[in-house]
């Protein structure tokens, strides 16, 4: 890659307003962002399987799972020889990085092991009461052959992890309101998945300093979420909230197809997301079956005078370029006519995920980075920092 290449901002970076120069350069080409390549923009290579394979392996290590990264450098080592995950993944999707066709197969494996469809996987998946030990890819393509109609349909559905550390944002955004003249708001988010994040004010994060939330809550977060904790001051009000995915779950039915995608190695991701399943169910929120740049043009029609907060997590890389701009282009639209608005967003920055922040009040528009937090909202360092135009 060139050198001035490698200064240009990818579709992801732009959309979340900082380009490639504002990152150390040890991060890139990240391990995790997949809109590095953005299927060739600047002239970048389009990565391929193999490619998204190697990049959530150094993920998930990353992010604590030995197991996953175990297994998913095994069947890298498999496709260099040619072998049945060439198969398993070939042709299953243009963008296979930007799609976490690695993270589709996973969930579709741990699935099976939670349902009890394959018990070989259950006895090594902590989550199932296994030991943690390896998973031989044979065994992995066996579950597959076996499961052929049940892998082949996740392979062509999305990932839905709906990971509740990520509510930190929720709450901490909350916190951080009234700071530019907002105390009560409407929360719309995009790729709401259950809506398991719809509940962000049932929960509670315990600072350190103070707790943001509601203290007492079944699904506390623990200081140690937190590197740089943001001051706890008292939060704005959540008035009205809604959500849209392109395939929401189903609480009442389809509770498993979550759990799916928590790795099983990590116990308290886990039982983070039982807590939050608990406390959402009797809530029943609102989640719409729409594309993200439908819904927000119709739900933009219907803004009042209350502020309305637009919040995605890790769902820029999943839509199509058209999608993005027409969702991009309403928000700027409706900010500029004057109406108050903030979109919210924690989208991939290499290593770790920015929190950044776009303020319209009275047609003029402002933008903060946030904070810096891991990808399941782990090392929350927040910063409010205030950027120029």
């Amino acid at each position: 890659m060139t050198a001035s290449l490698r200064e240009r901002p990818c579709r992801c970076c732009r959309a979340t307003g900082l380009a490639r120069r504002d990152r150390p350069a040890a991060t890139w080409p990240p391990f995790s962002h997949p809109g590095w390549s953005d299927q060739g923009d600047y002239g970048d290579p389009v990565p391929d399987v193999r490619e998204a394979l190697e990049i959530q392996a150094v993920a998930c290590r990353r992010l604590g799972s030995v197991q996953y990264a175990d297994l998913l450098d095994a069947m890298v080592a498999d496709h260099d020889r040619g072998g049945p995950i060439v198969a398993i993944l070939s042709g299953r999707t243009d963008r296979p990085v930007h799609d976490a066709l690695p993270l589709r197969l996973l969930g579709a494996l741990h699935h099976a092991a939670l349902d009890g469809r394959a018990p070989e996987l259950a006895a090594r998946f902590p989550s199932c009461g296994g030991d943690g030990g390896p998973v031989a890819p044979d065994v992995a393509y066996d579950v597959i052959d076996r499961l052929r109609t049940f892998v082949d349909d996740a392979l062509g559905r999305g990932v839905q992890t709906n990971e509740v550390g990520r509510s930190l944002c929720h709450l901490a955004i909350a916190n951080w309101l009234p700071s530019v003249g907002i105390g009560e708001f409407d929360w719309w988010e995009v790729g709401a998945s259950a809506g398991l994040n719809l509940s962000f004010d049932h929960y509670a994060a315990d600072t350190g300093h103070g707790v943001l939330g509601r203290d007492g809550s079944a699904l506390t977060f623990p200081p140690k979420m937190f590197t740089t904790p943001p001051r706890v001051v008292g939060s704005a009000r959540c008035v009205e909230r809604l959500g849209c995915d392109p395939d929401p779950v189903d609480l009442e039915r389809d509770a498993v197809r979550l759990e799916s995608f928590v790795w099983p190695d990590q116990s308290e991701r886990r039982a983070r997301l039982l807590a939050a399943i608990a406390i959402t169910r009797p809530l029943r929120h609102r989640v719409d079956r729409a594309s993200a740049d439908d819904w927000i043009v119709d739900r933009l029609r219907d803004l009042n005078d209350r502020p309305a907060v637009v919040f995605h997590s890790i769902v820029w890389q999943y839509m199509a370029p058209d999608v993005q701009r027409r969702f991009r282009d309403a928000l700027a639209a409706a900010g500029d006519s004057g109406r108050a608005l903030v979109w919210a967003r924690m989208e991939p920055a290499g290593p770790h995920a920015d929190l950044l922040a776009d303020v319209w009040q009275k047609g003029e528009r402002t933008r903060f980075h946030l904070a810096d937090v891991g990808y399941h909202g782990q090392e929350f360092a927040w910063l409010g920092r205030r950027l120029s135009d």
